[in-house]
């Protein structure tokens, strides 16, 4: 059995995060960002408890988009990939699985297709994305090098 000081430290690594995921919820939630722009964040954050969160965790936070339009994009993706949540080591289609270096960006890309097709992004300004995304850190803006 784990020491009391042990149980403090897993209760406070625990409920930083649920924090965490709570928080990047609440953004969509609010309207401030889309859920492309949440797994946008998740995935440039270096906070691996986002990596937890489940797509139609992250569709259903935004504004609107219920709980049926979630789990279509959810089997769309699915589908895209010739596979299903069962088949993923969760059971789920998360963060963390959609990001993950060994498929090379071909679950980012049905993501974007099935946001695409589902009307979760419309317009090219809607993604926040760069050369070598997500793998690669975002590039500095040439003016600010310019500066320098």
């Amino acid at each position: 059995m784990p020491n009391t000081t042990d149980m403090h430290q897993l209760i406070e690594h625990r409920r930083r995060a649920n924090t965490a995921r709570g928080e990047l919820l609440q953004l969509i939630s609010d309207g401030i960002l889309t859920p492309w722009e949440g797994l946008v964040a998740a995935a440039t954050a270096g906070e691996k408890a986002l990596l937890r969160l489940t797509l139609d965790q992250l569709v259903t936070a935004g504004p609107g988009i219920g709980q049926a339009r979630a789990r279509d994009i959810t089997a769309q993706v699915a589908h895209i990939l010739a596979t299903t949540e069962a088949h993923t080591t969760t059971g789920r289609v998360t963060i963390g699985y959609i990001l993950d270096e060994r498929a090379r960006g071909r679950r980012l890309l049905a993501v974007l297709d099935a946001f695409i097709s589902h009307g979760l992004i419309r317009q090219n300004a809607d993604l926040p994305v760069w050369t070598g995304f997500p793998f690669t850190p975002r590039p500095v803006d040439a003016k600010v090098q310019e500066q320098r």
